[in-house]
């Protein structure tokens, strides 16, 4: 085969598993469909009716300890949903990172790859929630980096891998990752909250673009978000999704047509990790085969019923009740 007949091989195979054949190629439930490689965090967070000001004291009316992290969460919603997922990051050997292991293993997300680096420190974030939902986040990177391996390149190799899962938070592996993706025809997602410096290498390699606000007007420089989706689109090649929080999310499909998906009226405990559970519950959509109009009320629905319990993973739905809230409306 000539050079340029395996690149288009491999394009076709690209787009193959972008539509709706997607969901007839059989798999092992042993072996993972999705690959993500980025942040895993230990959360702690703490609810309070009232935010204290500078110099005062608060006290929280309830305290959880759970994992966390874009990447990892979206891995636990996959896994609820049914699919097999592998976590490919980093932990110190701390206590932190310990938890952040088990946390993810209870949840059936294979570690194989999260490799525990000695002397290194875990990330952990501090949350706290106000009576209406909201939530303020601080947070220490730790120092245990995420690398991308050729064992880890393994996971890509399989039959049964179908998608990557990115947040560019560590370009470093990141940009590696999705060139082997994209070689061996597997979907990249990136869910992208921060726009940071050389995050440019990464997104043309990416096919489906899920980002937050501020990402979409930082990267483009639009004064709307219905200018930012052509721009973040001619940066990727992608469909595009903003999501907005309460306001829902707008989108711009493969055609140039523009979705605007409103957010599921609840009454919010807490949002956190809401934008993880969005993006895990839009790569179940894409495992199936769906289409944007059908991919984003799921996401939705799953996202809005996250938010009905303190933490951003305790209240994540199986599918059954995601079903029974899209018929509800």
């Amino acid at each position: 085969m000539s050079g340029d007949d395996a690149e288009q091989s491999t394009e076709n195979t690209r787009k193959q598993v972008m539509g709706t054949e997607l969901n007839s190629v059989p798999f092992l439930l042993s072996a993972p469909q999705v690959i993500g490689l980025g942040q895993c965090s230990l959360d702690i967070l703490g609810q309070t009716d009232v935010y204290p000001e500078l110099d005062q004291k608060a006290e929280l009316d309830d305290l959880l300890v759970q994992g966390g992290g874009p990447v990892a969460t979206a891995l636990v919603t996959l896994a609820r949903l049914g699919v097999a997922v592998a976590m490919v990051g980093a932990v110190g050997d701390d206590d932190y990172g310990r938890q952040i292991r088990a946390g993810l293993c209870d949840e059936q997300v294979d570690c194989s790859h999260l490799r525990e680096i000695s002397g290194e420190s875990s990330q952990v974030a501090f949350i706290v929630v106000d009576a209406a939902g909201h939530r303020n986040i601080f947070w220490h990177r730790g120092s245990a980096f995420p690398q991308w391996s050729k064992q880890a390149e393994a996971l890509l190799a399989t039959d049964c891998a179908r998608i990557l899962h990115l947040d560019g938070l560590h370009l470093d592996a990141a940009i590696p990752a999705a060139q082997a993706a994209r070689q061996r025809g597997v979907v990249t997602v990136l869910d992208a909250g921060t726009f940071r410096p050389g995050i440019e290498e990464l997104l043309p390699l990416i096919d489906h673009l899920v980002v937050s606000e501020r990402f979409a007007y930082a990267a483009t420089g639009a004064a709307t978000l219905e200018a930012a989706l052509p721009r973040l689109r001619d940066y990727a090649g992608a469909e595009v999704t903003v999501t907005m929080g309460r306001a829902g999310s707008v989108s711009l499909d493969g055609t140039g047509q523009v979705l605007k998906t409103p957010a599921f009226a609840v009454e919010a405990v807490d949002t956190t990790g809401c934008g993880d559970v969005f993006h895990g519950s839009y790569i179940y959509g894409l495992l199936q085969g769906w289409a944007l109009p059908r991919i984003l009320p799921f996401a939705s629905a799953c996202a809005a019923l996250k938010t009905r319990a303190l933490g951003g993973r305790t209240a994540i739905p199986g599918l059954d009740e995601v079903e029974g809230l899209l018929r509800e409306g």
